[in-house]
């Protein structure tokens, strides 16, 4: 299933304006700063909740335990549950973009969000949403997948580009996964139908059968996440196998990971 950003759900919360959409376990959330920092918003409380983000645009820095560490746009980033509690701390205008696991029993309907504090807003009210985390250069040869992963406790972050006419002859793939359409255009081929996907696009595919496979006529960039035991067995695109092999995985204790994209 995928998401375009005009579909994403539309909050506002102490001046910070919240899109979202729910992916069965995993919730997409792009958070909008304004101009005047994160000062009095919910980012800047205690949080323990893992996240997998993106800064799209302006700087963002993680306080954890006393120590700080700067974000700038175009760069990911992964804070384990496992770790001391951090908080967010936005000097200006930014908007952050990423993946965060979601209680089955959270209530999400438009009167559960209201008596948390949220306001329900209306499209029209903020504008279009720009979701994609960085200009990443289009990959001209055909038939080639060019992959850079990270593993981040328990999920394998991975960006690919792709360039025209590749990922038709990949194996089908059964592995579960939550992304990003960066750039250009490209189609999820499942065993049993196929969707269209553009730049902005938020996507993710259950755990298969039925398998799919990612195709790009044309040059198409993403960033995903896919649950690291699914590289342990089953039936996975080599592309993505292949490169993960080589990582090594996150040193433990580590209260923030980060890597630059693009």
């Amino acid at each position: 299933m995928h998401v375009t950003p005009s579909d994403l759900r539309l909050l506002r919360q102490d001046g910070a304006v919240v899109r979202f959409a729910v992916l069965e376990s995993m919730a997409f959330v792009l958070a909008e700063i304004p101009p005047t920092g994160s000062g009095g918003t919910a980012l800047e409380a205690p949080c323990t909740r893992p996240h997998w983000g993106f800064v799209v645009a302006g700087e963002v820095t993680v306080e954890v335990e006393g120590e700080r560490q700067r974000i700038f746009a175009g760069s990911a980033f992964h804070l384990p549950s496992s770790g001391p509690a951090h908080r967010f701390i936005v000097p200006g205008a930014a908007r952050i973009a990423g993946f965060e696991p979601i209680d089955p029993f959270t209530d999400t309907s438009d009167a559960g969000l209201a008596a948390r504090g949220y306001e329900l807003m209306a499209p029209e009210h903020v504008g279009a949403a720009t979701v994609v985390p960085a200009a990443i250069e289009p990959l001209a040869d055909t038939n080639r997948i060019d992959v850079r992963p990270w593993a981040m406790s328990g999920l394998v972050l991975t960006q690919a580009r792709f360039g025209p006419g590749s990922g038709y002859t990949a194996e089908w793939c059964d592995a579960a996964h939550w992304g990003l359409v960066t750039a250009g255009r490209l189609a999820i081929e499942w065993e049993d139908d196929i969707e269209i996907l553009t730049a902005g696009d938020v996507y993710h595919c259950p755990g298969g059968p039925p398998g799919h496979r990612l195709e790009a006529a044309d040059p198409a960039s993403i960033v995903d996440l896919t649950p690291t035991e699914a590289f342990a067995g089953g039936r996975i695109a080599a592309w993505r196998r292949r490169p993960v092999e080589a990582v090594e995985p996150a040193a433990p204790g580590v209260p923030i990971a980060v890597a630059g994209l693009g």
